[in-house]
């Protein structure tokens, strides 16, 4: 499973992705199913966060991560 998302994230990059992107791709997409999948958040925080991580998907993931300690 690895092998298969290192050479996704390598034809990605050939495509014309920046190292930008593939940065907030790999820790903004396990941010954002960590953050729904949370029982003990409500809603209104879970879109908060989830906001938060879209916009500024590196800088939110890691604040996410670095707030919430029960991912």
């Amino acid at each position: 499973m690895e092998l298969g998302l290192v050479l996704a994230l390598s034809t990605l990059a050939a495509g014309g992705l920046s190292l930008a992107t593939l940065v907030a791709l790999v820790i903004g997409v396990p941010a954002g199913v960590s953050l729904l999948g949370k029982d003990r958040l409500s809603g209104g925080a879970k879109a908060m966060w989830l906001a938060v991580v879209v916009l500024f998907p590196i800088l939110g993931s890691a604040v996410y991560f670095g707030v919430r300690s029960d991912w």
